[in-house]
Protein backbone atom coordinates (compact mmCIF):
# COMPACT_ATOMS: atom_id res chain seq x y z
CA UNK A 1 0.00 0.00 0.00
CA UNK A 2 1.24 3.73 -0.73
CA UNK A 3 1.73 5.62 2.37
CA UNK A 4 2.32 9.26 2.89
CA UNK A 5 5.31 8.78 4.98
CA UNK A 6 6.74 6.33 2.82
CA UNK A 7 9.69 8.70 1.49
CA UNK A 8 10.32 9.72 4.91
CA UNK A 9 10.69 6.11 5.80
CA UNK A 10 12.66 4.97 2.78
CA UNK A 11 14.95 8.06 3.52
CA UNK A 12 15.85 7.18 7.06
CA UNK A 13 16.51 3.11 5.91
CA UNK A 14 19.39 4.21 3.37
CA UNK A 15 21.00 6.95 5.92
CA UNK A 16 21.33 4.73 8.60
CA UNK A 17 21.20 1.68 7.18
CA UNK A 18 19.07 -0.23 9.48
CA UNK A 19 18.23 -4.07 8.52
CA UNK A 20 15.27 -6.16 9.42
CA UNK A 21 15.03 -6.67 13.27
CA UNK A 22 15.57 -10.45 14.46
CA UNK A 23 15.24 -12.41 17.26
CA UNK A 24 16.44 -16.26 18.45
CA UNK A 25 12.67 -16.57 19.85
CA UNK A 26 10.59 -14.06 17.82
CA UNK A 27 10.17 -11.04 15.18
CA UNK A 28 8.89 -8.07 15.93
CA UNK A 29 5.85 -7.47 13.58
CA UNK A 30 3.93 -3.85 14.76
CA UNK A 31 4.53 -2.58 18.29
CA UNK A 32 2.52 -4.94 20.01
CA UNK A 33 2.65 -8.01 17.83
CA UNK A 34 5.37 -10.94 17.46
CA UNK A 35 5.70 -13.56 15.22
CA UNK A 36 7.36 -16.69 16.43
CA UNK A 37 8.34 -19.95 14.73
CA UNK A 38 7.25 -23.41 15.91
CA UNK A 39 10.08 -26.53 16.06
CA UNK A 40 7.95 -28.98 14.45
CA UNK A 41 4.36 -30.15 13.37
CA UNK A 42 4.64 -33.53 15.27
CA UNK A 43 1.64 -34.60 17.40
CA UNK A 44 -0.76 -31.86 15.94
CA UNK A 45 -4.18 -34.33 15.49
CA UNK A 46 -3.93 -34.41 11.73
CA UNK A 47 -2.42 -36.69 9.00
CA UNK A 48 -2.07 -36.38 5.45
CA UNK A 49 -3.96 -39.75 5.13
CA UNK A 50 -7.49 -37.93 5.67
CA UNK A 51 -7.10 -34.67 4.58
CA UNK A 52 -10.62 -33.75 4.67
CA UNK A 53 -10.61 -32.79 8.25
CA UNK A 54 -8.26 -29.63 7.59
CA UNK A 55 -9.07 -29.06 3.22
CA UNK A 56 -12.52 -28.44 1.44
CA UNK A 57 -13.49 -30.81 -1.17
CA UNK A 58 -12.96 -28.02 -3.48
CA UNK A 59 -9.39 -28.02 -2.30
CA UNK A 60 -8.59 -31.22 -2.42
CA UNK A 61 -10.23 -31.30 -6.00
CA UNK A 62 -7.60 -28.77 -7.14
CA UNK A 63 -5.05 -31.16 -6.08
CA UNK A 64 -6.10 -33.55 -8.00
CA UNK A 65 -6.90 -32.06 -10.64
CA UNK A 66 -3.47 -31.06 -11.13
CA UNK A 67 -1.70 -33.98 -9.67
CA UNK A 68 -0.75 -31.79 -6.43
CA UNK A 69 0.43 -34.10 -3.61
CA UNK A 70 -0.41 -33.42 -0.22
CA UNK A 71 2.43 -32.47 1.79
CA UNK A 72 4.09 -30.96 5.29
CA UNK A 73 2.84 -27.67 4.54
CA UNK A 74 -0.57 -28.34 4.43
CA UNK A 75 -0.57 -30.02 7.48
CA UNK A 76 -2.02 -26.99 10.21
CA UNK A 77 0.01 -26.17 12.99
CA UNK A 78 -0.15 -28.04 16.27
CA UNK A 79 -3.04 -26.85 18.39
CA UNK A 80 -1.51 -27.73 21.87
CA UNK A 81 1.27 -25.52 20.96
CA UNK A 82 -0.89 -22.98 20.14
CA UNK A 83 -3.18 -23.36 23.21
CA UNK A 84 0.00 -23.53 25.23
CA UNK A 85 1.04 -19.48 24.10
CA UNK A 86 -2.69 -19.04 25.39
CA UNK A 87 -2.00 -19.71 28.56
CA UNK A 88 0.99 -18.10 29.34
CA UNK A 89 -0.73 -14.97 28.74
CA UNK A 90 -0.31 -14.15 24.84
CA UNK A 91 -3.18 -13.26 22.80
CA UNK A 92 -2.89 -15.37 19.63
CA UNK A 93 -3.38 -13.04 16.27
CA UNK A 94 -3.06 -15.55 13.83
CA UNK A 95 -1.54 -19.01 12.33
CA UNK A 96 0.93 -19.97 9.48
CA UNK A 97 0.91 -23.38 8.63
CA UNK A 98 3.03 -22.31 5.41
CA UNK A 99 5.34 -20.54 7.80
CA UNK A 100 4.97 -23.11 10.37
CA UNK A 101 4.14 -20.24 13.25
CA UNK A 102 2.01 -17.87 15.08
CA UNK A 103 1.32 -14.16 15.20
CA UNK A 104 1.31 -12.98 19.25
CA UNK A 105 0.05 -10.06 21.33
CA UNK A 106 1.44 -8.57 24.24
CA UNK A 107 1.15 -5.43 25.77
CA UNK A 108 4.40 -6.19 27.80
CA UNK A 109 7.46 -6.85 25.92
CA UNK A 110 9.03 -8.72 29.24
CA UNK A 111 6.61 -11.41 29.01
CA UNK A 112 8.50 -12.48 25.99
CA UNK A 113 11.07 -14.17 28.04
CA UNK A 114 8.53 -16.37 28.72
CA UNK A 115 9.52 -17.93 25.04
CA UNK A 116 12.63 -19.11 25.88
CA UNK A 117 11.29 -21.60 28.07
CA UNK A 118 8.96 -23.46 25.61
CA UNK A 119 10.97 -26.38 24.00
CA UNK A 120 8.49 -26.01 20.56
CA UNK A 121 9.70 -22.62 19.89
CA UNK A 122 12.72 -22.09 17.15
CA UNK A 123 15.17 -20.60 19.23
CA UNK A 124 17.61 -19.80 16.89
CA UNK A 125 15.58 -19.14 13.80
CA UNK A 126 16.45 -16.06 11.51
CA UNK A 127 13.75 -14.19 9.90
CA UNK A 128 13.92 -12.97 6.68
CA UNK A 129 17.71 -14.81 5.49
CA UNK A 130 18.51 -14.46 2.10
CA UNK A 131 18.29 -17.97 0.54
CA UNK A 132 21.10 -17.26 -2.63
CA UNK A 133 23.60 -14.87 -3.34
CA UNK A 134 22.19 -11.96 -5.67
CA UNK A 135 23.11 -11.72 -8.96
CA UNK A 136 24.39 -8.09 -9.39
CA UNK A 137 21.62 -6.40 -11.31
CA UNK A 138 22.44 -4.13 -14.33
CA UNK A 139 20.47 -0.51 -13.90
CA UNK A 140 17.16 -0.01 -16.23
CA UNK A 141 17.30 2.54 -18.74
CA UNK A 142 13.40 4.47 -18.23
CA UNK A 143 12.40 5.39 -21.81
CA UNK A 144 8.83 5.20 -23.16
CA UNK A 145 7.76 2.61 -25.76
CA UNK A 146 4.97 2.16 -28.18
CA UNK A 147 3.18 -0.80 -28.61
CA UNK A 148 2.47 -2.28 -32.03
CA UNK A 149 -1.01 -1.81 -33.04
CA UNK A 150 -3.12 -4.75 -32.67
CA UNK A 151 -6.79 -5.90 -34.17
CA UNK A 152 -9.45 -5.82 -31.87
CA UNK A 153 -12.18 -8.55 -32.32
CA UNK A 154 -15.59 -6.99 -31.51
CA UNK A 155 -19.27 -8.73 -30.60
CA UNK A 156 -19.13 -8.53 -26.81
CA UNK A 157 -21.73 -8.97 -25.05
CA UNK A 158 -21.52 -6.24 -22.68
CA UNK A 159 -21.21 -2.16 -23.10
CA UNK A 160 -18.29 -1.42 -21.06
CA UNK A 161 -19.22 2.34 -20.78
CA UNK A 162 -16.10 4.06 -19.56
CA UNK A 163 -13.92 0.66 -18.96
CA UNK A 164 -13.76 -0.06 -22.85
CA UNK A 165 -9.95 1.26 -23.23
CA UNK A 166 -8.63 -1.18 -20.36
CA UNK A 167 -10.74 -3.76 -22.29
CA UNK A 168 -9.79 -3.09 -25.50
CA UNK A 169 -6.50 -3.01 -24.67
CA UNK A 170 -5.97 -6.55 -23.40
CA UNK A 171 -8.67 -7.98 -26.72
CA UNK A 172 -10.52 -9.85 -23.89
CA UNK A 173 -13.97 -8.47 -25.64
CA UNK A 174 -14.55 -11.37 -27.85
CA UNK A 175 -13.68 -14.01 -25.29
CA UNK A 176 -16.58 -12.27 -22.60
CA UNK A 177 -19.35 -13.84 -25.42
CA UNK A 178 -18.91 -17.24 -24.03
CA UNK A 179 -16.40 -16.75 -20.73
CA UNK A 180 -17.01 -13.72 -17.71
CA UNK A 181 -15.32 -16.30 -15.10
CA UNK A 182 -18.74 -17.94 -14.35
CA UNK A 183 -17.91 -20.98 -11.30
CA UNK A 184 -14.53 -19.27 -11.05
CA UNK A 185 -13.34 -17.88 -7.94
CA UNK A 186 -10.68 -15.31 -6.48
CA UNK A 187 -9.46 -14.44 -3.26
CA UNK A 188 -8.67 -10.79 -3.29
CA UNK A 189 -6.87 -9.49 -0.53
CA UNK A 190 -6.68 -5.42 -0.21
CA UNK A 191 -7.38 -2.62 2.46
CA UNK A 192 -11.14 -3.54 2.58
CA UNK A 193 -14.13 -3.07 0.38
CA UNK A 194 -16.06 0.35 1.45
CA UNK A 195 -19.28 -0.03 0.40
CA UNK A 196 -19.12 -2.75 -2.02
CA UNK A 197 -22.41 -4.11 -0.42
CA UNK A 198 -24.41 -1.16 -1.57
CA UNK A 199 -22.95 0.16 -4.88
CA UNK A 200 -24.38 -0.29 -8.45
CA UNK A 201 -21.15 -2.16 -9.79
CA UNK A 202 -21.66 -4.72 -7.21
CA UNK A 203 -25.66 -5.13 -7.12
CA UNK A 204 -25.28 -8.72 -9.80
CA UNK A 205 -22.18 -9.81 -7.74
CA UNK A 206 -24.21 -9.43 -4.17
CA UNK A 207 -27.53 -10.48 -5.61
CA UNK A 208 -26.65 -13.20 -7.21
CA UNK A 209 -24.35 -14.73 -4.12
CA UNK A 210 -21.32 -14.69 -5.82
CA UNK A 211 -19.72 -13.11 -2.53
CA UNK A 212 -18.58 -16.81 -1.35
CA UNK A 213 -17.26 -15.54 1.94
CA UNK A 214 -15.60 -12.53 3.48
CA UNK A 215 -13.15 -11.66 6.49
CA UNK A 216 -10.57 -8.81 7.98
CA UNK A 217 -7.70 -10.27 8.56
CA UNK A 218 -6.49 -6.83 10.25
CA UNK A 219 -9.47 -6.74 13.28
CA UNK A 220 -10.30 -10.71 12.73
CA UNK A 221 -13.83 -10.20 11.87
CA UNK A 222 -15.87 -10.53 9.23
CA UNK A 223 -16.61 -6.68 8.33
CA UNK A 224 -15.22 -5.78 5.47
CA UNK A 225 -17.37 -3.51 4.16
CA UNK A 226 -16.47 -0.74 6.57
CA UNK A 227 -13.20 0.55 5.22
CA UNK A 228 -10.93 -0.17 2.05
CA UNK A 229 -11.33 2.57 -1.35
CA UNK A 230 -9.13 1.16 -2.90
CA UNK A 231 -10.08 -2.39 -2.51
CA UNK A 232 -13.00 -1.64 -3.63
CA UNK A 233 -12.06 0.00 -6.52
CA UNK A 234 -10.02 -3.07 -7.57
CA UNK A 235 -12.95 -5.09 -6.96
CA UNK A 236 -14.45 -2.98 -9.78
CA UNK A 237 -11.95 -3.50 -11.95
CA UNK A 238 -11.90 -7.08 -11.36
CA UNK A 239 -15.75 -8.20 -11.19
CA UNK A 240 -18.20 -5.18 -11.35
CA UNK A 241 -20.98 -5.62 -13.50
CA UNK A 242 -22.76 -2.38 -14.23
CA UNK A 243 -24.06 -2.17 -17.76
CA UNK A 244 -23.23 1.11 -19.85
CA UNK A 245 -21.25 2.22 -16.34
CA UNK A 246 -18.71 0.02 -15.97
CA UNK A 247 -17.94 -3.85 -16.80
CA UNK A 248 -15.22 -5.61 -15.10
CA UNK A 249 -12.72 -7.67 -16.98
CA UNK A 250 -14.38 -11.40 -14.70
CA UNK A 251 -17.98 -9.72 -14.56
CA UNK A 252 -19.79 -13.06 -13.53
CA UNK A 253 -16.96 -14.58 -11.31
CA UNK A 254 -17.42 -15.31 -7.76
CA UNK A 255 -15.19 -13.98 -5.10
CA UNK A 256 -13.46 -14.11 -1.31
CA UNK A 257 -13.06 -10.93 0.12
CA UNK A 258 -10.16 -10.92 2.27
CA UNK A 259 -8.78 -7.36 4.55
CA UNK A 260 -5.01 -7.72 4.92
CA UNK A 261 -3.91 -4.36 5.24
CA UNK A 262 -4.03 -1.40 7.55
CA UNK A 263 -4.45 1.89 6.20
CA UNK A 264 -3.47 3.42 9.58
CA UNK A 265 0.03 1.59 9.61
CA UNK A 266 2.86 -0.34 7.52
CA UNK A 267 4.18 -3.29 9.55
CA UNK A 268 5.43 -6.08 8.19
CA UNK A 269 2.57 -7.91 10.47
CA UNK A 270 0.63 -7.55 7.21
CA UNK A 271 2.76 -9.73 5.28
CA UNK A 272 1.88 -12.52 7.90
CA UNK A 273 -1.95 -11.33 7.86
CA UNK A 274 -1.38 -12.36 3.62
CA UNK A 275 0.06 -15.61 4.09
CA UNK A 276 -2.82 -15.86 6.51
CA UNK A 277 -5.10 -15.27 3.96
CA UNK A 278 -3.58 -16.86 1.27
CA UNK A 279 -3.80 -20.12 3.44
CA UNK A 280 -7.57 -19.41 3.56
CA UNK A 281 -7.91 -19.10 0.18
CA UNK A 282 -6.34 -22.06 -0.65
CA UNK A 283 -7.99 -24.44 1.99
CA UNK A 284 -11.30 -23.01 0.24
CA UNK A 285 -10.44 -24.02 -2.75
CA UNK A 286 -10.15 -21.02 -4.80
CA UNK A 287 -8.65 -20.29 -8.77
CA UNK A 288 -6.64 -17.36 -8.41
CA UNK A 289 -5.43 -15.48 -5.51
CA UNK A 290 -5.42 -11.51 -6.48
CA UNK A 291 -3.06 -8.83 -4.35
CA UNK A 292 -3.60 -5.17 -4.69
CA UNK A 293 -1.21 -5.04 -1.92
CA UNK A 294 2.45 -4.72 -1.76
CA UNK A 295 5.27 -3.98 0.75
CA UNK A 296 8.67 -3.45 1.26
CA UNK A 297 8.93 0.21 3.80
CA UNK A 298 7.59 -0.51 7.21
CA UNK A 299 7.15 2.50 9.74
CA UNK A 300 9.71 0.67 11.93
CA UNK A 301 12.28 0.84 9.26
CA UNK A 302 14.52 -1.65 11.40
CA UNK A 303 11.36 -4.48 9.51
CA UNK A 304 12.00 -2.38 6.24
CA UNK A 305 12.93 -5.02 3.38
CA UNK A 306 16.35 -4.47 1.94
CA UNK A 307 17.37 -4.83 -1.63
CA UNK A 308 18.95 -7.80 -1.55
CA UNK A 309 16.24 -9.66 0.41
CA UNK A 310 13.73 -9.16 -2.46
CA UNK A 311 14.78 -11.91 -4.33
CA UNK A 312 11.44 -13.58 -4.73
CA UNK A 313 12.45 -16.04 -1.72
CA UNK A 314 13.11 -14.71 1.57
CA UNK A 315 10.33 -12.20 2.26
CA UNK A 316 7.01 -13.44 3.93
CA UNK A 317 4.51 -12.70 1.09
CA UNK A 318 6.76 -14.13 -1.39
CA UNK A 319 7.45 -17.45 0.16
CA UNK A 320 3.78 -17.48 0.96
CA UNK A 321 2.77 -16.83 -2.48
CA UNK A 322 4.91 -19.03 -4.20
CA UNK A 323 3.58 -21.58 -1.78
CA UNK A 324 0.25 -21.01 -3.05
CA UNK A 325 1.50 -21.39 -6.68
CA UNK A 326 2.48 -25.05 -5.56
CA UNK A 327 -0.83 -25.80 -4.62
CA UNK A 328 -1.81 -24.81 -8.44
CA UNK A 329 -3.31 -21.33 -7.66
CA UNK A 330 -2.91 -18.93 -10.05
CA UNK A 331 -1.48 -16.01 -7.82
CA UNK A 332 -1.53 -12.21 -9.44
CA UNK A 333 -0.56 -9.16 -7.63
CA UNK A 334 0.20 -5.31 -8.86
CA UNK A 335 4.01 -4.43 -9.04
CA UNK A 336 3.81 -1.70 -7.24
CA UNK A 337 4.06 2.33 -7.29
CA UNK A 338 7.45 3.43 -6.73
CA UNK A 339 8.75 4.17 -9.88
CA UNK A 340 9.44 7.66 -9.44
CA UNK A 341 11.64 6.65 -6.30
CA UNK A 342 15.10 7.36 -7.22
CA UNK A 343 16.46 5.61 -4.33
CA UNK A 344 13.93 2.42 -4.45
CA UNK A 345 12.11 1.72 -7.88
CA UNK A 346 11.85 -2.15 -7.38
CA UNK A 347 8.70 -4.00 -7.51
CA UNK A 348 7.33 -4.97 -3.68
CA UNK A 349 6.48 -8.08 -1.97
CA UNK A 350 4.56 -10.60 -3.07
CA UNK A 351 5.03 -9.80 -6.57
CA UNK A 352 9.13 -10.64 -6.20
CA UNK A 353 8.03 -14.15 -5.98
CA UNK A 354 9.37 -16.16 -9.53
CA UNK A 355 5.23 -18.23 -9.43
CA UNK A 356 3.45 -14.74 -9.54
CA UNK A 357 2.63 -12.92 -12.82
CA UNK A 358 3.24 -9.21 -11.31
CA UNK A 359 1.54 -6.41 -13.15
CA UNK A 360 2.84 -2.89 -14.20
CA UNK A 361 0.82 0.28 -15.54
CA UNK A 362 0.86 2.16 -18.52
CA UNK A 363 -1.29 4.66 -20.20
CA UNK A 364 -3.69 4.66 -22.83
CA UNK A 365 -0.95 5.53 -25.46
CA UNK A 366 0.85 2.50 -23.80
CA UNK A 367 3.49 4.44 -22.17
CA UNK A 368 4.66 3.45 -18.87
CA UNK A 369 3.24 4.77 -16.04
CA UNK A 370 5.85 6.83 -14.26
CA UNK A 371 5.21 5.66 -10.94
CA UNK A 372 5.37 1.45 -11.70
CA UNK A 373 7.66 -0.21 -10.13
CA UNK A 374 10.61 -1.72 -11.70
CA UNK A 375 12.41 -4.72 -12.03
CA UNK A 376 15.01 -6.83 -11.91
CA UNK A 377 14.24 -8.70 -8.52
CA UNK A 378 17.14 -8.59 -6.05
CA UNK A 379 18.56 -12.06 -7.83
CA UNK A 380 18.61 -10.73 -11.62
CA UNK A 381 15.51 -11.43 -12.25
CA UNK A 382 12.47 -9.64 -14.92
CA UNK A 383 9.44 -7.88 -13.12
CA UNK A 384 7.14 -6.56 -13.73
CA UNK A 385 6.17 -9.99 -16.19
CA UNK A 386 3.67 -7.67 -17.80
CA UNK A 387 1.81 -4.48 -18.49
CA UNK A 388 -1.84 -2.97 -18.12
CA UNK A 389 -3.64 0.25 -18.39
CA UNK A 390 -2.77 1.66 -14.92
CA UNK A 391 -3.04 5.77 -15.61
CA UNK A 392 -6.87 6.77 -15.29
CA UNK A 393 -8.67 3.22 -15.26
CA UNK A 394 -12.44 3.37 -15.12
CA UNK A 395 -13.20 2.53 -11.40
CA UNK A 396 -16.27 2.30 -8.77
CA UNK A 397 -16.96 5.87 -6.85
CA UNK A 398 -17.74 6.16 -3.20
CA UNK A 399 -20.29 8.64 -4.28
CA UNK A 400 -22.20 5.94 -6.83
CA UNK A 401 -20.33 7.26 -9.86
CA UNK A 402 -17.68 5.58 -12.23
CA UNK A 403 -14.23 7.50 -11.68
CA UNK A 404 -10.97 6.90 -12.83
CA UNK A 405 -7.97 6.12 -10.55
CA UNK A 406 -4.30 5.31 -10.97
CA UNK A 407 -2.13 2.99 -9.88
CA UNK A 408 -0.43 -0.90 -10.69
CA UNK A 409 -2.78 -2.42 -8.79
CA UNK A 410 -5.99 -1.46 -10.74
CA UNK A 411 -3.67 -2.54 -13.95
CA UNK A 412 -3.19 -5.90 -11.94
CA UNK A 413 -6.95 -6.33 -11.43
CA UNK A 414 -7.54 -5.56 -14.57
CA UNK A 415 -5.70 -8.04 -15.98
CA UNK A 416 -6.74 -10.78 -13.49
CA UNK A 417 -10.00 -10.75 -14.18
CA UNK A 418 -9.03 -11.58 -18.01
CA UNK A 419 -6.76 -14.00 -16.78
CA UNK A 420 -9.58 -15.84 -15.18
CA UNK A 421 -11.75 -16.14 -18.00
CA UNK A 422 -8.56 -17.95 -19.74
CA UNK A 423 -8.41 -20.04 -16.95
CA UNK A 424 -12.32 -20.65 -17.42
CA UNK A 425 -11.41 -21.01 -21.45
CA UNK A 426 -8.63 -24.05 -20.45
CA UNK A 427 -9.80 -25.99 -17.59
CA UNK A 428 -7.35 -28.55 -17.78
CA UNK A 429 -3.83 -25.39 -18.06
CA UNK A 430 -2.17 -25.64 -15.06
CA UNK A 431 -1.16 -22.08 -13.12
CA UNK A 432 2.36 -22.40 -15.12
CA UNK A 433 0.92 -22.99 -18.21
CA UNK A 434 -1.72 -19.94 -17.61
CA UNK A 435 1.06 -17.61 -17.12
CA UNK A 436 3.40 -18.75 -19.47
CA UNK A 437 0.55 -18.22 -21.96
CA UNK A 438 -0.17 -14.39 -20.81
CA UNK A 439 3.66 -14.07 -20.97
CA UNK A 440 4.38 -15.23 -24.13
CA UNK A 441 1.24 -13.41 -25.64
CA UNK A 442 2.64 -10.10 -24.46
CA UNK A 443 3.79 -7.57 -27.16
CA UNK A 444 7.48 -7.81 -25.84
CA UNK A 445 8.05 -11.26 -25.43
CA UNK A 446 10.60 -11.45 -27.54
CA UNK A 447 12.28 -9.05 -25.64
CA UNK A 448 11.34 -8.60 -22.36
CA UNK A 449 12.86 -5.52 -20.24
CA UNK A 450 12.62 -4.64 -16.45
CA UNK A 451 10.17 -1.91 -17.39
CA UNK A 452 7.12 -3.51 -19.21
CA UNK A 453 8.57 -7.22 -18.62
CA UNK A 454 7.31 -8.88 -21.58
CA UNK A 455 4.62 -6.55 -22.18
CA UNK A 456 0.57 -5.84 -22.73
CA UNK A 457 -1.11 -9.45 -23.28
CA UNK A 458 -3.29 -10.17 -26.29
CA UNK A 459 -5.70 -12.38 -24.73
CA UNK A 460 -6.86 -13.85 -28.09
CA UNK A 461 -3.74 -15.41 -28.42
CA UNK A 462 -3.21 -16.41 -25.17
CA UNK A 463 -6.11 -18.33 -25.72
CA UNK A 464 -4.79 -20.34 -28.82
CA UNK A 465 -1.36 -20.84 -27.29
CA UNK A 466 -3.34 -22.80 -25.17
CA UNK A 467 -5.21 -24.21 -27.61
CA UNK A 468 -1.74 -25.78 -29.30
CA UNK A 469 -0.81 -26.76 -25.77
CA UNK A 470 -4.33 -28.44 -25.13
CA UNK A 471 -3.29 -30.51 -28.48
CA UNK A 472 -0.36 -31.56 -27.49
CA UNK A 473 -1.29 -32.39 -24.06
CA UNK A 474 -4.26 -34.60 -26.01
CA UNK A 475 -1.51 -36.77 -27.94
CA UNK A 476 0.41 -36.89 -25.29
CA UNK A 477 -2.13 -38.78 -22.75
CA UNK A 478 -3.00 -40.62 -26.33
CA UNK A 479 -0.13 -42.35 -26.76
CA UNK A 480 0.59 -42.88 -23.60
Amino acid sequence: MKKISKTIMMAAMFVFGITAQASSQYLKVSPDKYAVKFTDKDNNGYTLDHPEKFLTQKALDRRAKYQIDLDYYDLPVNKAYVDSLKSLGFRVHGTSKWLNCAVIQTQNPDELQKLQTLSFIAQDYQWLTVKREPKEPQSPIRRPRLREPMIVLYGAVYDYGKGWGQMEMLNICKTHVTFGGQDMAVAVLDDGFYMADQLKCFAPLQKEGRVLGVHDFVDNDSTVYDCGVHGMQVLSCLAGKWDYQLVGTAPEASVYLFRTEDDATENILEEFLWAFAAETADSLGVDMIFSGVGHHIFDDTSASYRREQCDGNTTISDIAADRAASKGIVVIASAGDNGDNAQYPWVSSPANADSVLAVGAVNKDTHLAFTSSIGPTADGRIKPDVCAMGVRTAVQDTTGQITYATGTSYAAATLAGCVLCLMQQHPKATAMEILMAVRVSGDRHNNPDNEFGYGIPDFELADRILDLIDVIRYYKNKQN
